[in-house]
């Protein structure tokens, strides 16, 4: 078990998606789950990432990557921010975001959420 541990909030199927992919790259996770807004209210949404949270993640950091920073996922994800129930939100998460955070397990906050969020972004890019 890891020092961080982290939920995928994302629409429709692509949270599931993401955390398929990581295990094809990086093997099964202990430490990521997946979950949708189907068919949830926001408060559900929250409550459901709250619950996941106090059942898997046991005294250690929690973070939500989240597909987008708007809409209902984006919006409970900083309802529990503010709150304190996790120490950062990771918006617009992919796969290279994702395989840092299961890589960069030891590093320091500050190091770990520069390194991850740098290589989200680089990942994204265009051939014409």
């Amino acid at each position: 078990m890891t020092g961080r541990c982290g939920v995928v909030v994302a629409h429709g199927r692509l949270a599931d998606g993401l955390l398929s992919a990581l295990s094809r790259v990086a093997g099964e996770q202990d430490s990521l789950w997946a979950l949708s807004n189907e068919g949830l209210t926001g408060a559900d949404l929250e409550a459901r990432i709250t619950s996941i949270l106090t059942d898997r993640c046991a005294g250690r950091d929690a973070y939500l990557l989240s597909d987008m920073e708007g809409g209902s996922c984006g919006q409970a994800c900083r309802r529990l921010l503010a709150k304190g129930t996790v120490k950062a939100i990771l918006y617009g998460v992919n796969l290279p975001l994702l395989v840092e955070f299961v890589f960069l397990q030891d590093e320091s906050f500050e190091r770990f959420v520069t390194a991850a969020v740098e290589k989200g972004r680089r990942s994204l890019g265009v051939h014409a």
